[in-house]
């Protein structure tokens, strides 16, 4: 990747996260029309990366876009995101089920990660947490060899889904200590080779984070 592509990257992930949080926070109301040509001003950045940040919030349902009407705040669907998790957990569990019997480069890079995770909640960053706690889970399913799992938990946008589920539940006081204990005791279990434990630790694990949007 060129370094202007990555620049375009990271700006545009940044864009959206600065959304994301205003739509969060009630700066933007639902039904506020967001302009790309007046983001790209206030973030002195060509139409192309706000474009794509726009796309990825309409693929986690947070704004829609009409032609002709442009993009509107459509806000935080909470119920949809609860389902969404749901989702999730019978991607996982099954790909945990397929992955069996773990190989040792599948459980090295889940420690990595898992390591990244740690460090990121001992420094107080969050965004760092995410950003490897995605590692994991994506790992995990493209352990499993199943093309269309791969494709479906990538189509979910869950680099979107999973910074909303982590600030809920900041705001509600849960800290992320407990979620890398949880993932710590699933790496215990893939290590155990104990396919019905780890399972389990997933669907857990899961179903903690897509409790921030309520109960099942």
């Amino acid at each position: 990747m060129t370094q202007s592509a990555l620049k375009r990257l990271c700006m545009r992930d940044h864009i959206r996260d600065v959304l994301v949080a205003r739509i969060l926070d009630g700066t933007y109301a639902a039904g506020t029309q967001l302009k790309e040509l007046s983001l790209a001003r206030e973030f002195n950045v060509s139409q192309a990366p706000i474009r794509e940040a726009l796309r990825e919030l309409e693929g986690s349902g947070l704004v829609t876009c009409q032609r002709f009407r442009g993009t509107r705040v459509r806000g935080a669907d909470f119920k949809e995101m609860r389902e969404s998790y749901e989702l999730r957990i019978m991607l996982e569990v099954r790909s945990v089920n397929l992955a069996a019997p773990y190989p040792p480069r599948l459980l090295t890079d889940l420690g990595d990660y898992l390591r990244e995770m740690d460090a990121a909640v001992k420094a107080d960053d969050p965004e760092r947490y995410i950003d490897h706690a995605l590692r994991f889970h994506r790992r995990l399913v493209e352990s499993s060899g199943n093309r269309t799992f791969l494709a479906v938990w990538d189509s979910m946008l869950w680099d979107v889904r999973g910074r909303i589920a982590l600030r809920r539940l900041a705001e509600t006081g849960r800290s992320l200590k407990a979620l890398v204990v949880l993932h710590r005791g699933l790496l215990v279990r893939l290590r155990a080779q104990d396919v019905a434990g780890a399972a389990e630790r997933v669907r857990v694990i899961l179903d903690r984070v897509g409790s921030a949007f309520g109960p099942q």
